[in-house]
């Protein structure tokens, strides 16, 4: 690390992804000595995961997810940003002056004094914890019937065609799901547990394709249990009826990655609503010198844009403090 780890200028980021390097950029310019703690052997976080074109970011026209994610850590490595890769947090305690922390890394460990943290920890979908106890959902897990991950349709829609499936979910992700599959020329079921919650543009993509029977929408519903048989995968409903389909994508929505605070007593605290951690309008916490940013603290407005705009948002607001 070009920084020593006394110094009274230095903010450990937790979590390499697009909030975390927007927010290490603006701190180094600020005069401050930010260090990534990153537990995957690169940058980019959540972006890694999803390589499809990404028409919402401002001037990166027909650029996907992964080439962003790969255009950001290429920024960050050239203005010499210390990265700790394949790293984790394994102890951290509040001092005088910040926090004392203990990173472990390779077999090794790194002990820094920090002035304060930012998490950039993110999200992660949800779909073990969701379904895991429905019978059959493992097993058919395990055989790639059933998948979570949010694109993991994509690869799938050329063998769509003349299928029937089954989309479990009510969100953006779920409804864009059952609109590429309707597309790919499969007869889709939407399961909506409660109430569909897209957003109005993709809900009146999906109006239009139930109008056309091409999508058939299941409100109020939940699934009792999975089964495979000879003709594909059964989906017995709580209301006793039954679906027979070819492949099933749960589309459960996301969860924050910050259970791993409560390990800590010095983070152990720190307020969440529904999962997510709470800050204030400049992205504090309730710990004094912790800071959350990105998705990890945003549970409607996920979104590369906001992400970025919430790193500096804690920086410049670091840099009037410390």
């Amino acid at each position: 690390m070009a920084h020593s780890p006394a110094s009274t200028l230095m903010i450990g980021i937790i979590g390499g992804g697009v909030a975390g390097m927007s927010c290490a950029l603006w701190l180094k310019h600020l005069g401050y000595a930010p260090v990534i703690i990153e537990q995957n052997a690169k940058l980019g976080g959540q972006l890694l995961k999803l390589d499809r074109i990404n028409r919402w970011v401002l001037g990166s026209y027909q650029q996907t997810s992964v080439g962003l994610a790969e255009t950001y850590a290429n920024h960050i490595t050239q203005e010499a940003v210390d990265i700790l890769y394949e790293a984790r947090l394994l102890a951290v305690t509040a001092s005088a002056t910040g926090f004392d922390a203990l990173i472990g890394q390779a077999g090794d460990t790194h002990p820094l004094q920090l002035r304060a943290i930012v998490i950039a920890t993110g999200v992660r979908w949800v779909g073990h914890e969701a379904f895991g106890h429905i019978p059959g959902f493992q097993a058919l897990s395990d055989t790639g019937l059933i998948s979570s991950p949010p694109l993991s349709h994509l690869d799938k829609l050329p063998a769509l065609k003349g299928k029937a499936v089954a989309v479990i979910g009510g969100g953006d992700n779920a409804h864009f799901t059952a609109k590429d599959a309707a597309l790919a020329g499969a007869q889709v079921h939407l399961l909506v547990r409660t109430r569909p919650k897209a957003r109005p543009a993709i809900r009146r993509e999906i109006e239009g394709l139930v109008a056309q029977g091409r999508v058939i929408e299941h409100t109020g519903t939940q699934v009792a249990a999975f089964r495979q048989n000879p003709k594909g995968i059964e989906i017995t409903l709580h209301d006793g009826g039954i679906l027979q389909v070819d492949r099933v994508f749960v589309r459960a929505g996301f969860t924050a990655n910050c259970g791993f605070l409560d390990t800590f007593a010095a983070l152990s605290g720190i307020a969440k609503k529904a999962g997510y951690i709470k800050t204030d309008a400049a992205k504090r916490t309730s710990i004094p010198w912790v800071y959350a940013i990105g998705d990890v603290a945003n549970a409607k407005h996920q979104s590369v844009v906001n992400a970025i705009a919430e790193g500096a948002l804690a920086a410049q607001d670091l840099s009037e403090r410390v």
